[in-house]
Parts: C-alpha cells; sequence; structure tokens
C-alpha cells in the first residue's frame, strides 16, 4: 500500500509538471502568434508590366483608382498611406509594416528600369485569417492592369 501512494503521489507531480508544461507551451504560442502572422501570414505578390511612357504617378493613379472600386470601396486604404513617394516609385499603405495588424495592407513599387509594377498584399483577420489575398490581388492585378492600357 506504501508503494502505491508514493507511485501516485509521483504520478501526480509529472501531471502537474505535464500540465504546467502545456499551458506555458499554449501562451507562449499565443505571444508568437503575431509574430508569426507578420513572417508567414497571408500574403500575396504579383508584377505587372508597365508601358513605357506611363509616369509613376499614372501608375499610382492606377492605384488609387482600383483601390476604390474595390467592393469594400477603399479598404486597402481607409487610413490613408504612410509611403507616396513618386521619386523613389514607392507606394505603402499606412499600415503595411505594422506588425499584427488586420486588413488588407499593400506594397506598390514601380521600376523604371524593368518597367514593372511589383506589388506585394497582406491581408490577415483576427488569428491570422486570410482576408482572401489571392482574390484580392488578382482583383487589383486585373483592375490596374486594364488602367495601366489606356
Amino acid at each position: 500500500m506504501q508503494c502505491n501512494r508514493k507511485a501516485w503521489a509521483s504520478w501526480q507531480r509529472s501531471g502537474r509538471l505535464a500540465l504546467t508544461l502545456g499551458i506555458a507551451v499554449l501562451l507562449g504560442a499565443c505571444s508568437m502568434s503575431s509574430g508569426m502572422c507578420d513572417a508567414f501570414g497571408p500574403s500575396k505578390s504579383a508584377s505587372i508590366a508597365v508601358p513605357q511612357n506611363a509616369s509613376v504617378d499614372a501608375v499610382f493613379a492606377c492605384i488609387d483608382q482600383a483601390s476604390v472600386s474595390s467592393k469594400d470601396h477603399g479598404a486597402l486604404f481607409d487610413s490613408g498611406y504612410a509611403i507616396r513617394d513618386t521619386q523613389s516609385g514607392v507606394l505603402e499603405s499606412k499600415n503595411y509594416s505594422t506588425p499584427n495588424t488586420g486588413g488588407f495592407r499593400l506594397r506598390a513599387e514601380v521600376s523604371k528600369k524593368t518597367s514593372t509594377l511589383n506589388l506585394s498584399l497582406r491581408g490577415a483577420g483576427a488569428y491570422c485569417t486570410d482576408l482572401g489575398v489571392d482574390k484580392e490581388m488578382a482583383r487589383l492585378a486585373s483592375d490596374i492592369g486594364s488602367c495601366l492600357q489606356r
């Protein structure tokens, strides 16, 4: 009987230890999830050919037009732009580089050397759910491409 009590006490200690470790891992995973979501969360990239005679302002105007034509009426840029630099050819939504931010976030870079527009779209919701990045990037690329060809 003495042996069974020692075994039971040992099992209880190891059970508590396992439970404590399980909770610690769960809490650690929750705190890491925002960083993991930013690094590996829903995102999509695309390149669009830009006519050689198109100015950076014209490309940015097409991006503006495409963002307004969204069914969410400008959901990409609800809070404006953090960067809109025609000299360097970079347009970035306000929260693009902000970690742990929900919603669509866009970065666009015009390369005059290669006559391309490189788009990067992030779209994470609560708990890193995909907000439909593939579909939204396809729509953006189509709308911007159509605008650039006019």
